[in-house]
């Protein structure tokens, strides 16, 4: 696996781990034209599933960058929330 690739899986679990997912599965693709996220997740009795399109940079810096992981969190919210846990 390609350090970036590395890299941009452990980004992306942690944005779904602290939008609070339920149970999910996940994978990264680098494609011609971006990077897309593609998560299947419990939402109630069903799954769902959802691509969202990223940039690579920005999803590797969110490891380290707390303004970064902040956007990716409210762009990725709205097509998760289904997903999250009842608290």
């Amino acid at each position: 696996m390609r350090p970036e690739i590395r890299a941009a899986r452990a980004a992306t679990a942690r944005i779904l781990d602290e939008l609070g997912l339920g149970s999910y599965a996940f994978t990264v693709e680098a494609k011609e034209s971006g990077w897309i996220v593609s998560v299947e997740c419990a939402a109630g009795d069903a799954w769902q599933m959802v691509s969202l399109p990223v940039d690579p940079a920005k999803l590797g810096a969110s490891l380290d960058d707390a303004r970064v992981r902040q956007e990716l969190l409210a762009a990725w919210r709205p097509h998760l929330e289904a997903c999250a846990k009842k608290r």
